[in-house]
């Protein structure tokens, strides 16, 4: 995954985010309010740390929403043909804080 930030404030950051097909994001957390338009692509997937389901949807250029805060470690995954892009405005509720720390899977097993 590619991560270009645009704007930086210690309120908000603001980003462009490319992952090529078949491409894995990193295993993070979102622990800010979050505005996301899709700039290309045609197909996500999301998969949650522990959980051997995954939620897959259809996405396409000018798709945009507000998304909450999501405390569960997970990834994307891009399983669609094209390049995923998206530009994503983070507001955080910390100041200066990371808005998407990643996070270790392994850490949520416990010990063995």
């Amino acid at each position: 995954m590619s991560v270009l930030e645009l704007s930086v404030t210690a309120d908000c950051v603001v980003r462009e985010m490319r992952l090529e097909s078949g491409a894995v994001s990193a295993w993070h957390i979102d622990p800010c309010r979050r505005y996301s338009v899709v700039l290309a692509g045609d197909r996500l997937a999301i998969e949650f740390a522990g959980v051997p389901e995954r939620e897959e949807f259809p996405v396409y250029r000018g798709l945009s929403g507000w998304d909450e805060p999501e405390p569960r470690v997970h990834r994307a995954i891009n399983t669609g043909s094209e390049s995923y892009v998206e530009l994503v405005t983070f507001l955080r509720a910390v100041p200066n804080s990371d808005v998407q720390p990643e996070q270790s899977p392994a850490s949520l097993q416990g010990p063995l």
